[in-house]
């Protein structure tokens, strides 16, 4: 394949203009191809009737507070919380210090310096939290083994005292904290945990100046797993105390259980992998930063003890952008987080974020609206991948040539533009860009496009506002999103977007992959063992890996799992060999477990292997030359199969025998697809001509004797002699 490039500008307002007059469905006109508008609709008009389906959230064009915003060169912000229009923000170095920046005339104020407290004047050693209840800021130091306690009614804050004894030896049962981690507080209470595994617990009437380095603690919460560095998050929810630790795990105590000189006193709920920490709003609302970076919001009222967090979200934030970027970004694992007004405050990774927050309304009228047509041709610009001259540098580069094999045909709005890729191998036509609008059931038909070229992305910009218009793909009516407006570009989460047609098999073929497996090529190098992936290996790797994700997504390859020793003449069985046990022979729940985990396999590391075969387990899956070219034919899928096993079994298991289990099968399973033209996303070795490649440009030479092969004369096996005995349901 050559390398193609076309750079057309196109600058698409995706509206619907309202036209006075009235008018039936009769005067509706869709757009024509490439000419970047959506026909005017007066069905969609102002007359139009709408009811509201539902409110949700997403987040604008966001900024940064830097060092340089409060005068310093650099700074490390590990901790933050706001009251009122100021944001407080503990800066943990050498001379620690809390700043402070006022939200509302964007300025930053003069910082809280400790030694120039009367009162305090000692250094804060490694700042680990910081936390505002009726007036009073309360700061944990790590290494100063105390937490401060600070007056801010007044401009200038004043000491009242200190929590703990300063030092991390002597009476850590009633007295001294060993490394303070973290700090919260309600009107009762003051909670501090430390690396012993513990929330030290003291009463609010005890912290006063007399008590200053010598308050006794109330109570002991117990923590586990809290030890050096745990860096815990807390929040206080009506009578229950909420503690996260950085790795997800969360438990809640039962604050009313509280006792003077109680121990150990067990949390009442305890969830692994849930939330780095939670932060209730003033209006009631709670953000919750997920372990995979996202935030979601949730009403306080619906917090229960079934479970920490409740069924549904309100909002769930996954992207953002900053202003000056051209592209969004998955919002990184959260450290703090504060709220002011509609705006989302986040630190991670020593940045803090300033995040607008947009409410959109989701609209529903039964008045139709046509969809945006657009044409490839005329794309803003148009790159093709895996394309002969390719480096080898560019081809392993995993951030840029990687392809989720659910996702083949993808789509993705970012930044006013709407880019769709595809990983086929060959063209797809009439295509449908369908997007699932967040918190709804609803699909709209965003665009339709003439098609894609094999291996591209093509962009086109797109203007989305409050008088756009979403055809639903039933038929049924239109969508609007009111607030569309107020954005500064389109948020990239607002929909979930899938690329289908109602004409194209092969892109039909692609849509029923449930497998998730992200691809990539390695970059293995080692003479005598591995070769260099080329574009020619890349493209065909693509087209061997779509082929065993479409099988193993098949209801036959389903039925076969399930029934295994019916078809096999054997149970399923692990590294222990054929024996009753852990690791040895499948139960049940086994072949339910492992079913998943075949679909949800996470990366697949792909290469070129110059063995005699292959090598697999792990990430990695390489195969030789030969395979590149003969699982069109004979060779089949039993060696691709066999490498693919090993990542859960070697070679004493039914993942990697010649004889048993998952090697035969689904080698079986190819040649009786096979047997069934179109039955495979891809049948015709002409597609990327792997066998055509010139000697001296492949790892290993073609064989013809390979090539001659017809995969469709294998001899009959126990798979089709299964499926002739139980025939699978016409789809």
């Amino acid at each position: 394949m050559k390398l193609k490039y076309s750079l057309l500008s196109l600058s698409i307002a995706l509206l619907m203009t309202a036209c006075g007059g009235g008018g039936g469905e009769n005067d509706s006109h869709a757009s024509k191809p490439g000419s970047g508008t959506v026909g005017s609709n007066p069905s969609t008009g102002n007359n139009a009737q709408f009811t509201k389906i539902s409110e949700f959230k997403v987040l604008d064009v966001g900024s940064e507070l830097t060092a340089q915003d409060f005068g310093l060169s650099t700074w490390n912000p590990t901790a933050l919380v706001r009251t009122d229009d100021v944001l407080y923000i503990a800066n943990s170095q050498s001379e620690s210090k809390i700043l402070r920046y006022d939200l509302k005339q964007k300025r930053a104020l003069s910082a809280i310096d400790p030694l120039k407290i009367e009162g305090l004047a000692k250094k804060w050693d490694s700042l680990a939290d910081i936390e505002i209840h009726a007036e009073r800021l309360y700061v944990a130091s790590y290494g100063s083994n105390r937490v401060d306690i600070l007056d801010i009614s007044q401009p200038q804050p004043s000491f009242v005292m200190a929590l703990g004894t300063g030092v991390w030896w002597g009476d850590t049962v009633n007295h001294a904290l060993v490394h303070s981690n973290a700090v919260t507080a309600d009107d009762r209470y003051i909670y501090v945990p430390d690396m012993e595994g513990r929330i030290n617990v003291w009463r609010q009437s005890d912290a006063i100046a007399q008590n200053h380095l010598k308050a006794k603690k109330f109570a002991r919460l117990s923590l586990p797993d809290c030890g050096r560095n745990c860096n815990a998050r807390m929040e206080v929810m009506r009578d229950h105390l909420y503690t996260s630790h950085p790795n997800g795990k969360t438990y809640v105590h039962d604050i009313n259980q509280i006792r003077e000189n109680d121990t150990h006193i067990a949390p009442i709920l305890t969830e692994s992998n849930l939330a780095t920490l939670l932060h209730r709003h003033d209006d009631g609302t709670v953000y919750t930063a997920r372990n995979d970076g996202s935030i979601a919001t949730y009403p306080t009222q619906e917090f229960g003890l079934k479970s920490i967090l409740p069924k549904h979200n309100i909002d769930q934030f996954k992207k953002y952008i900053l202003k000056g970027q051209a592209e969004s970004s998955h919002i990184e694992r959260a450290a703090d987080v504060a709220v002011y007004g509609q705006q989302l405050i986040h630190l991670s990774n020593q940045r803090v974020k300033l995040l607008p927050m947009v409410t959109l309304q989701q609209n529903k009228t039964k008045q139709l609206s046509s969809a945006l047509l657009l044409t490839e041709s005329k794309a803003q610009n148009q790159t093709l991948v895996l394309q002969d001259g390719e480096s080898w540098e560019a081809l392993t580069n995993s951030a840029e040539r990687h392809v989720y094999m659910n996702r083949i045909l993808s789509a993705e709005l970012s930044s006013n533009a709407l880019t769709l890729k595809s990983y086929s191998a060959v063209p797809v036509r009439n295509l449908q860009i369908r997007a699932k609008i967040r918190h709804s059931d609803d699909w709209v038909i965003l665009a339709d496009l003439d098609e894609l070229t094999p291996f591209s992305t093509a962009k086109f910009n797109i203007k989305l506002n409050d008088q756009s218009r979403f055809p639903l793909a039933d038929g049924s009516g239109s969508i609007q999103l009111a607030g569309l407006s107020q954005t500064t570009l389109i948020p990239s989460d607002i929909f979930d977007l899938h690329v289908t047609s109602e004409t194209d098999e092969h892109v039909k073929k692609l849509n029923k992959i449930q497998a998730k497996w992200k691809i990539y090529f390695g970059k293995y190098d080692e003479p005598g063992k591995w070769c260099r992936v080329t574009p020619v290996y890349a493209r065909e790797w693509v087209i061997m890996m779509t082929n065993l994700a479409y099988m193993l997504s098949t209801p036959e390859f389903e039925n076969l799992w399930f029934n295994h020793k019916a078809v096999m003449g054997h149970d399923f069985f692990g590294n222990a060999g054929q024996v009753d046990g852990p690791n040895g022979i499948y139960m049940p729940e086994d072949y339910v477990r492992i079913y998943k985990e075949i679909l949800n396999r996470n990366e697949i590391n792909l290469g070129i292997t110059n063995m005699g075969g292959g090598l697999g387990g792990g990430t990695v899956l390489g195969v030789d030359t030969w395979l590149f070219y003969g699982h069109y034919r004979l060779s089949g899928f039993r060696i691709i199969a066999h490498e693919f096993g090993h990542h859960w079994g070697g070679h004493n298991s039914a993942w990697a025998m010649s004889s048993h289990g998952f090697e035969p099968m689904v080698d079986w399973l190819n040649f009786y697809f096979q047997r069934r033209p179109g039955s495979l996303p891809y049948m015709d070795p002409n597609v990327n001509a792997f066998h055509l490649t010139p000697d001296a440009a492949l790892c290993q030479g073609v064989n013809q004797n390979i090539v001659r092969g017809v995969a469709s004369t294998a001899p009959w096996n126990k798979i089709d002699e299964y499926f002739k005995n139980n025939p699978m349901p016409i789809q």
